[in-house]
């Protein structure tokens, strides 16, 4: 049979284009089973389509045996595909998925296996398509349409199954993709070879604008996520990569801790509801402050705060910063905590501490470990209301004019800290 150039030439684009399709989702995410599914169902379709013009040409009994196992092995990947990405509904309905999905695999194998059959016992009539725009004949119709249609209808109930099953949204939009694509695809199986291209073209675009979609659903997670990381470990995150928050190292830096005074005694007097407001009035005063000098809020634990200065972004006079910050947040914070009968103690430790991230009850949190924060979390403790305490490393990296104002006290023994610890202290402002 000849095929006009033209013809051939879309086969070969196309194919090109769905081979492509295939490596990019394969590399993009080699680890990803449900990938890995994609990756094959696209490679093995982009196969198929080139070695089209060269069959329909040739009408070669060994290459349409070949791309008949090509088509069954294209929708097979498909349905695996669709099947391992139904872990985010309840189980009931994932044991049902999964079977109906099996069941319509199984299907397509006997419909791969039937085609072959038909290829074997009558070569002449089975390597020649019929005349108009379908070109499967009466006899293909009663034997195959029965088994490949009941496998994408059982493939649709699944999907069905999943869409209602309150799915993941993302992967809902993929699973939609592929119910609207999937026409467009099972045609490429029945048309005449030069509308082929054009039915993969259809199929492919509309699976494409889905993921194009599922994308962007992930790309705004990201957003929303990054909400909960420090701004610092976010930026960082989007400028250098994951592997530089993750890479643990140590680093000189200044720990910075900030608690409530009275606050017992507040939460059992209000109303959660009132409680809940303070803190987060409190909270934005911190991360306001915490901003304008580069700190990272490292921990919120009820109305205590842990702020690092030095990591994950390095400062050189992280010190120096770390008391600005303090002063800061002692100047802007009693407005706020003054009327609710409430004071501020606030600690400062410098020192090397080992950041990075860890791997904590199944996510990835960063931490800084290491006596520093130890020394700054006691010094909190120790603060009178609107007294800022300095261990001896922070004094010492000060300039001149900026440790003269701390007043060195008695050595005192923290609790945790073997031996006394050499404290200075800024005095509260009189009122």
């Amino acid at each position: 049979m000849e095929i006009p150039t033209p013809a051939a030439a879309a086969f070969h684009v196309v194919g090109l284009f769905t081979t492509g399709l295939g490596a990019i989702f394969f590399f993009t995410d080699r680890s990803g089973r449900a990938s890995r599914a994609l990756a094959l169902c696209f490679v093995v379709l982009g196969v198929r389509l080139l070695l089209a013009p060269t069959e329909i040409a040739t009408s070669s009994i060994a290459l349409n045996a070949v791309a008949r196992v090509l088509e069954g092995l294209t929708i097979i990947a498909a349905m695996e595909w669709a099947r391992r990405i139904v872990d985010s509904v309840r189980r009931g309905l994932r044991r049902a998925a999964n079977g109906l999905f099996l069941a319509a695999q199984i299907l397509v194998v006997i419909y791969a296996g039937l085609s072959l059959g038909y290829l074997a016992l009558d070569p002449a009539d089975a390597t020649t398509g019929a005349a108009g725009f379908l070109r499967v004949r009466a006899i293909e119709w009663a034997v195959f349409a029965p088994v490949l249609g009941t496998a994408i209808l059982l493939s649709t109930i699944a999907i069905l199954l999943l869409l209602f099953g309150r799915s993941d949204p993302a992967e809902a939009i993929r699973l939609r993709a592929l119910m609207a694509a999937a026409p467009f695809l099972f045609a490429a199986l029945l048309v005449q070879p030069a509308a082929v291209p054009v039915c993969i073209t259809l199929g492919l675009l509309i699976f494409l604008f889905g993921a194009m979609r599922y994308l962007m659903v992930l790309g705004r997670r990201g957003q929303l996520m990054s909400q909960f990381l420090a701004p610092e470990v976010a930026q960082l995150m989007r400028t250098e990569g994951a592997e530089q928050v993750l890479k643990r190292e140590r680093r000189s830096l200044s720990a910075l801790f900030c608690d409530l005074r009275g606050f017992t005694a507040f939460t059992q007097a209000r109303e959660t509801q009132a409680v809940v407001a303070l803190l987060e009035q409190y909270y934005a005063v911190v991360g306001a402050a915490a901003a304008e000098l580069g700190a990272t809020v490292k921990d919120h634990a009820g109305d205590g705060v842990l702020l690092l200065l030095g990591a994950p972004l390095a400062h050189k006079d992280h010190a120096a910063r770390a008391v600005r910050l303090a002063l800061l947040l002692r100047e802007r914070l009693p407005p706020l905590l003054v009327a609710e009968g409430l004071g501020l103690g606030l600690g400062i430790a410098s020192g090397e501490a080992t950041v990075g991230a860890i791997q904590a009850a199944g996510r990835l949190e960063y931490v800084a470990v290491g006596p520093v924060i130890n020394r700054a979390s006691r010094l909190c403790q120790c603060a009178a209301d609107g007294e800022v305490l300095l261990d001896a490393g922070t004094r010492n990296a000060l300039q001149d004019d900026q440790a003269s104002r701390f007043a060195q006290r008695a050595d005192e023994t923290l609790k945790g800290i073997d031996g006394p610890v050499r404290i200075y202290a800024l005095a509260p402002v009189e009122n």
